[in-house]
C-alpha cells in the first residue's frame, strides 16, 4: 500500500493568511506612531487607517475599534520573547550578581523595544477609563515578577533589607521613566543603562 501523503495547506490560503498578518502588522504600527505623536484621544480609526495605507472598513474587521488597535499593541509589548528570555535566565542563575546582570539586561530589552507602548497605553487609560483595569493588569504582573526576582536574593540581601524593600528598589530603578530619562532624554545608550541598572542593582541590594 502506498505511503498517505500528509495534507499541505493550499498556496493561496498561505498567501492569503500572510497578506492579513502583515495587514494587521501594518495597523498596529500605524496605530503606534500616531498614539506616540498625538496621544490616544486625538487618534482616529480613520487616521490609523491613512497612516497604515489601508481602508478604514479594513481597521474594523481586523481590530472593531481603537481599542482594539492598543490592546493588540500592548499585546506586542507584553509579549516579549527576548526580555522574558533573560528574565527567566536571571531567576535559573545560582550567583545573585549574574542574576541581576540578566535582569537588567531583560529591562533594558524590554524598555528599549516598547517603552513607549506603556507610555501611550497610560496616556490611554487616563482618556478612556476604561482601560485601567488593563494598565493596572500589566502592573500587576510586573511587580510579581520582581517579586519574585527579591525572593530569589533574600540570603544575599544586605543587613536591613528585607523582600519588600528589595522589591521596591528594584520597582523604583527599572520603571520606564528611568530607562527614558537616561537614554532618550540624556543620550545614553541602551548599553550603557544596563551597565549602570546591573551595577546599581548589586551596590543597593547585596552584601559585599
Amino acid at each position: 500500500m502506498a505511503a498517505v501523503k500528509p495534507e499541505s495547506t493550499p498556496p493561496r490560503q498561505t498567501l492569503r493568511a500572510e497578506r492579513a498578518e502583515v495587514t494587521r502588522r501594518r495597523i498596529v504600527a500605524a496605530a503606534r506612531v500616531l498614539f506616540a505623536r498625538d496621544g490616544y484621544g486625538a487618534t482616529t480609526l480613520h487616521g490609523i487607517a491613512t497612516e497604515a495605507g489601508v481602508a478604514v472598513q479594513t481597521v474594523y474587521a481586523v481590530y472593531g475599534s481603537k481599542a482594539g488597535t492598543l490592546a493588540a499593541l500592548l499585546d506586542s509589548a507584553v509579549q516579549q520573547p527576548q526580555a522574558e528570555s533573560a528574565f527567566r535566565d536571571a531567576l535559573a542563575q545560582r550567583s545573585a550578581k549574574r542574576r541581576l546582570d540578566l535582569f537588567a539586561r531583560s529591562i533594558r530589552l524590554r524598555w528599549e523595544l516598547a517603552g513607549d507602548v506603556v507610555a501611550i497605553h497610560r496616556d490611554a487609560s487616563t482618556a478612556d477609563p476604561s482601560l485601567r483595569p488593563a494598565v493596572q493588569a500589566v502592573g500587576r504582573t510586573r511587580r510579581n515578577g520582581i517579586t519574585a526576582l527579591a525572593r530569589s536574593l533574600e540570603i544575599r540581601l544586605r543587613p536591613g533589607i528585607d523582600v519588600a524593600r528589595a522589591a521596591a528598589i528594584l520597582d523604583a530603578l527599572t520603571l520606564p521613566e528611568v530607562y527614558a530619562e537616561l537614554v532618550e532624554v540624556q543620550g545614553w545608550t541602551p548599553d550603557q543603562f544596563e551597565a549602570w541598572l546591573a551595577e546599581s542593582l548589586r551596590r543597593q541590594l547585596l552584601r559585599g
